[in-house]
């Protein structure tokens, strides 16, 4: 019987000491890769750490950089927050300032980030005012602003005349308040952007939202607002339906001749066929 084995001949011999030459001389060149590859990015490290030297380095707070979608500006923040400028950037409570900006009732969001080496960015967002109402405060009348979401906030840094352009907000009583917010206002947001966009010109003469009908705890139809002008006319909406209630307004006006315009006192639009009155 005859065994196939491995030829143990010298060419045998040979032919696996030039494959262990060549695997030799295969692993020398991918270790040499290998340490010049480590040099190089010890070279880069160095070369980053050199050039940019100033930003590993802790840095003290030089500059504030500030953006606001309202009236706040970089000047009452720095009048009425805690910036500690001077000190390391990296050591500066963020969220301590944070909770200064946002304890200002008008300031529905702040965002502070640090741009190294040496800036502080501080972000506000405001909200909006749509209407005001007068308060009683520790026996002082106060004014307070109304957001498009309902929110009441302390105005800052609001012009007198500002203020006076925006509708007064009346017959307001306490179930309508909860957690400083009108229920129910985004309806009345939404029925007042309706007028300002398809009638400029009457929403320019409102001048009171009285809310005696409005009663947010009932059915959506008890939401009803009389809108009075500088004219001393009553514009009454439902907050339901205002597409339709908007259609039947244009269509009285559009009817009404310049005098009856001029004695026109009241336009119930809530009901399903329209009441108009004159004086």
């Amino acid at each position: 019987m005859t065994l196939r084995g491995k030829d143990h001949s010298w060419r045998s011999l040979q032919q696996d000491a030039q494959l262990t030459k060549a695997r030799c001389k295969g692993f020398l060149s991918k270790f040499f890769i290998l340490v010049a590859a480590s040099f190089l990015c010890v070279i880069a490290f160095r070369g980053c750490a050199h050039f940019h030297k100033p930003l590993l380095c802790p840095q003290p707070l030089r500059k504030v950089t500030f953006t606001s979608d309202g009236v706040l500006s970089e000047n009452w923040v720095k009048r009425h927050v805690s910036i500690p400028l001077g000190k390391d950037l990296m050591r500066i409570d963020l969220g301590y300032i944070k909770t200064q900006l946002e304890a200002y009732s008008q300031v529905a969001s702040a965002i502070i980030t640090r741009k190294f080496p040496d800036t502080l960015a501080i972000e506000i967002k405001e909200f909006k005012p749509m209407a005001k109402l007068l308060v009683s405060t520790q026996g002082k009348r106060c004014i307070r602003l109304i957001s498009a979401e309902g929110k009441l906030f302390t105005p800052i840094a609001y012009t007198k005349h500002g203020i006076k352009t925006l509708p007064t907000l009346s017959d307001v009583t306490g179930p309508l308040i909860q957690e400083r917010k009108i229920l129910k206002f985004n309806k009345i947001y939404k029925l007042l952007v309706e007028l300002m966009r398809q009638y400029p010109d009457v929403y320019a003469t409102i001048v009171q939202i009285s809310l005696k009908n409005f009663d947010p705890l009932l059915e959506e139809k008890w939401l009803q607002v009389d809108l009075r002008t500088s004219y001393n006319q009553h514009l009454i909406f439902n907050c339901t339906q205002i597409d339709v209630q908007m259609r039947k307004l244009k269509g009285i006006l559009y009817a009404l001749t310049p005098q009856q315009r001029s004695q026109l006192l009241r336009i119930d639009l809530s009901l399903t066929n329209p009441v108009v009155a004159f004086r």
